[in-house]
């Protein structure tokens, strides 16, 4: 077998940490929809459900000095300290029995229990009491209730100590401010935006795209020619990305620059001459990589034949925007309808010859199985450098791998967050058990090189789920595969 195999057996399993980053921002104004979601409905709930409070207070200041004793630092530190003893006296199991029993509404020691709270003021020797309720009369007869047993309680326990009451309980005239709707609605809208995290994670493992070139390069042992960034064409709705275009930029063209160059380091290497170019998936830019790298060999002083085979969705005429023509295509030399030199078309401006068809055939894979086709193929062996033959995609449909068996090595192209690897692997299978020798991938669409941004009409391909209807209606549809 030609190549290498596939890495199939990864250490471990591993999260790809930037991908994953890169895939939420993605999806940044659904995540924040989500808060604004869940926010809402949050705090509607917390409306809802809550119930107003209304508390009492009590302060106490704690005092440890004799008649006559200077309040000196040590004193001071004791009396801070005996604050918090009295926070626990406050709020024990004796002190609730005794305001039960001392009011005059026999409330449940349950109701006591939990309407209580004391806290100490930090640094300081003062003791606040609070008593919370949902009825503002309860809430100041408990109170009143501490007031009235808290002297009996703190004597027995500390009789040397003075607890002085610094402020009367009061009726509360209003409810206490509710901020559970609004801790409810913080709380919400967390889970609801870490739930669909979790959500996208799971679709990000299970989706098991490539995220990077060394990411292509790692999990299929294969070399990676170049990567090539994804350029934004927006304003350029009837142009296709071709490296003749200076405006592109420099990035874009060296590129392909590189790429050309290892591909005649192994013409040199090993005499490969036909070269078919291919991906694992429909829209991942295997046309636009072909046509560059002819043009790239082609001003290299290189005499390069580019020959459209994917009878499916033919577009090399249409990135090259040659007009249509009748009876001189490359099916009519298959069918033996015309010579194969009146089909051949030469591109002046891209010093380009052309084997090519403008419109889909309906049956494609048996045009390409005829022996023909490979007479053809090896005829123009002698006459051209390099011979770069555009395919259909290899998992969708056996075209690719038809030809792969008259070609001498292949290349794959592979766009950013498209091709699941299961499809990847299994056109490279595909292509090695045909005998195509393949030399590596082209990483379409970089979004991880500077200046990238969503491509135009040439760029941005297709969505998940591209290419399972790729077949008899394929090539048949009004929009043009770039």
């Amino acid at each position: 077998m030609n190549g290498k195999e596939s890495n199939s057996n990864q250490k471990g399993f591993e999260i790809n940490s930037f991908g994953y980053l890169k895939e939420l921002s993605k999806h940044i104004w659904a995540i924040i929809l989500v808060a604004i979601i869940c926010a809402s409905l949050g705090g509607i709930v917390g409306k809802i459900t809550s119930k107003p409070t209304y508390t009492s207070s009590v302060s106490f200041v704690v005092n440890t000095l004799t008649a006559g004793e200077k309040a000196e630092s040590s004193a001071v530190l004791a009396q801070i300290n005996m604050a918090n003893t009295f926070k626990y006296i406050l709020s024990g199991r004796s002190m609730k029995e005794a305001v039960m029993e001392t009011c005059d509404n026999k409330y449940d020691y349950s109701v006591i229990d939990k309407s209580i709270t004391v806290q100490v003021i930090s640094s300081t020797n003062v003791v606040e009491l609070y008593v919370k309720t949902n009825d503002p009369v309860t809430s100041y007869a408990i109170a009143q209730g501490v007031v009235e047993s808290y002297g009996d309680i703190v004597s027995n326990v500390y009789p040397n100590a003075k607890l002085t009451l610094c402020d009367r309980p009061v009726e509360a005239k209003s409810a206490d401010v509710n901020r559970s709707a609004i801790i409810i609605a913080v709380v919400s809208a967390f889970v609801g935006v870490a739930v669909y995290s979790i959500i996208i994670l799971v679709m990000f493992i299970v989706k098991d795209t490539i995220k990077s070139a060394d990411e292509l390069a790692n999990k299929l042992s294969y070399p990676v020619l170049g990567s090539i960034q994804n350029i934004s064409l927006k304003n350029r709705a009837n142009k296709g990305l071709l490296v003749v275009d200076r405006k592109i930029g420099f990035s874009f063209i060296e590129t392909y620059k590189s790429i050309r160059t290892k591909i005649e380091n192994n013409s040199a290497r090993t005499g490969n001459k036909v070269y078919i170019v291919t991906s694992a998936c429909e829209n991942e830019g295997k046309t636009t990589v072909s046509v560059n790298i002819a043009i790239s060999l082609a001003e290299n002083g290189k005499s390069v034949l580019v020959v459209d085979a994917d009878f499916r969705n033919p577009s090399v005429c249409k990135l090259l925007g040659l007009p249509e023509t009748d009876g001189t295509e490359f099916t009519d030399v298959i069918e033996e309808k015309i010579g194969l030199e009146k089909a051949l078309k030469f591109v002046k401006n891209f010093n380009l010859f052309i084997l090519a068809d403008q419109k889909s055939v309906p049956n494609p894979s048996e045009l390409l199985s005829r022996k023909i086709t490979e007479d053809i193929i090896n005829s123009v062996r002698n006459q051209f450098d390099y011979i770069i033959i555009d395919t259909a995609p290899a998992s969708v449909v056996t075209d690719a791998s038809v030809i792969a068996g008259f070609a001498d090595a292949a290349v794959i192209v592979v766009r950013e967050d498209l091709a699941p690897v299961s499809r990847i692997k299994m056109s490279v299978d595909d292509i090695d058990a045909n005998g195509a020798e393949i030399i590596g991938f082209i990483y379409n669409g970089d979004t991880n090189s500077g200046g990238s941004s969503r491509y135009g009409r040439y760029g941005r391909y297709g969505k998940y789920g591209y290419g399972y209807g790729y077949g008899y209606g394929y090539g048949r549809r009004k929009s043009d595969k770039k």
